[in-house]
């Protein structure tokens, strides 16, 4: 943000339900996508402008879910959780990376906090910097189960239509959201989907995080500026 915002951008940060300083701790396991959708459209109408949504991860599925009923100027999807959800890719991990499955799953459940050496395998490159992985793990927090079942129900055929500008991006070395799962979702929504390469999956956060902006930056410059 600090980053966007020298560049001129008007920036704001949305804390989901339960997430961050925001209302819903106490209830946050029955939190629903629906829920989340409901708080960008609150925080929307508090902007009081039509938005740029850069949505990643989950945040790029509660994004292409408002923009069923919504509108904006532009979406950015960043290593999304795609529109069918997140079944292709839990079996995948099942097949591929069982190791970083189990560990997703030891952390959601609470037995075991994310120790940084985990965190950095699961999540961002090899040379990510210590200290970003370290502040990553300070701040991590449980997701709600009910999301992830709402995210993890969505049938294999579901389909979807963005009908607004939109940047796809995806990580070389995602194992979350695998670069070939990227370029399928691309695919299926009728994108061309970029992979950014030697990237991972925090792609705000990870080494090479300004070519990340600069590519939002040049993208927004080419659609919504001229």
């Amino acid at each position: 943000m600090p980053w966007f915002a020298a560049q001129g951008y008007d920036c704001w940060a949305l804390s989901l339900e339960g997430h961050g300083h925001s209302d819903g701790k106490a209830w946050l396991a029955a939190v629903s996508i629906d829920d989340y959708v409901a708080n960008v459209g609150q925080a929307i109408r508090q902007i009081g402008s039509m938005p740029v949504l850069i949505g990643h991860s989950m945040g790029g599925f509660v994004a292409q879910q408002y923009l069923q009923q919504h509108s904006a100027a532009a979406l950015v999807l960043l290593a999304s959780v795609p529109h069918t959800g997140l079944a292709a890719s839990t079996w995948r991990l099942f097949q591929q990376a069982p190791d970083v499955l189990i560990g997703l799953n030891m952390f959601q459940s609470g037995r075991q906090s994310p120790e940084v050496g985990d965190l950095r395998h699961m999540l961002f490159s090899d040379d990510a910097p210590a200290s970003t992985v370290a502040w990553m793990a300070a701040n991590s927090q449980v997701e709600s189960l009910r999301a992830i079942m709402d995210m993890s129900m969505v049938s294999p055929f579901s389909r979807t239509q963005l009908r607004l500008p939109t940047l796809l991006l995806g990580g070389e070395h995602d194992h979350l959201v695998s670069a070939a799962e990227v370029r399928q979702m691309g695919a299926a929504l009728n994108l061309p989907a970029e992979i950014l390469p030697a990237m991972a999956h925090m792609m705000m956060l990870d080494t090479r995080w300004q070519q990340v902006a600069q590519r939002i930056d040049q993208w927004l410059q080419q659609h919504l500026m001229t």
